[in-house]
């Protein structure tokens, strides 16, 4: 089995605080691996930041719960690579505006991340987009029985029988890609570091810093 003592405690991260301690370093560490490539504690924290690859944002600290999900998904973005699933420039070039833009731009300077590492979990979630709408919502059909069961007896209209179908579908493709999700993980060797238990400080934040109002 592979040594993990020397992958725990990793180089300090170049990532300023954006506030008052403009000269501290965060340590980075390897929480787990996907076929022997190290997942760190900044790829996670970045896929939250911009809230891709499974993650919502949020500021507080990083969860177990999260790092699991995180795995997920990224176990798919590798699969989708592997089957040859491609995004183009302008459709990376769309989600990265969508994203922010040059306000994202911003803050990633601000803390110090490359704006290539962005991209690139940017377009590891447009290709698992990509793969979940191939392999299970191209195959998620719903009859019409389907939609009158969830309905229930009375009258509904077309635009409720519309939402009610795309509900249905959604949960269907959300069932089938958990259960993928669920076999994946027997297929491919993913491993947590053992004793490396969250939850773990964000190491840097995206949000904006507020400024309470001035009392005049």
């Amino acid at each position: 089995m592979r040594a993990w003592s020397g992958m725990v405690l990793v180089a300090l991260l170049a990532v300023a605080r954006p506030v008052d301690a403009a000269t501290d370093r965060l340590v980075d560490v390897v929480l787990a691996e996907i076929a022997s490539s190290p997942v760190m504690l900044s790829d996670v924290a970045l896929a939250r930041a911009l809230g891709v690859l499974g993650l919502e944002p949020s500021s507080g600290p990083i969860t177990d719960a999260e790092l699991s999900q995180f795995l997920d998904v990224e176990i798919a973005a590798r699969e989708a690579a592997q089957l040859g699933i491609e995004v183009s420039a302008a459709d990376l070039d769309r989600a990265w505006q969508a994203a922010g833009g040059a306000t994202l731009g911003s803050r990633l300077e601000a803390v110090g991340i490359d704006f290539a590492w962005a991209r690139r979990l940017l377009e590891s979630d447009l290709r698992v987009e990509r793969f979940i709408d191939l392999r299970f919502r191209a195959f998620a059909f719903v009859t019409d029985f389907d939609v009158d069961e969830a309905l229930g007896p009375g009258a509904h209209d077309e635009a409720e029988r519309a939402r009610t179908r795309e509900r249905l579908r959604a949960e269907m493709v959300r069932r089938a890609f958990a259960s993928w999700e669920k076999d994946a993980r027997q297929r491919v060797a993913v491993r947590t570091v053992p004793g490396v238990t969250g939850p773990w400080p964000a190491p840097f934040s995206l949000q904006m810093p507020t400024t309470p109002p001035s009392i005049r």
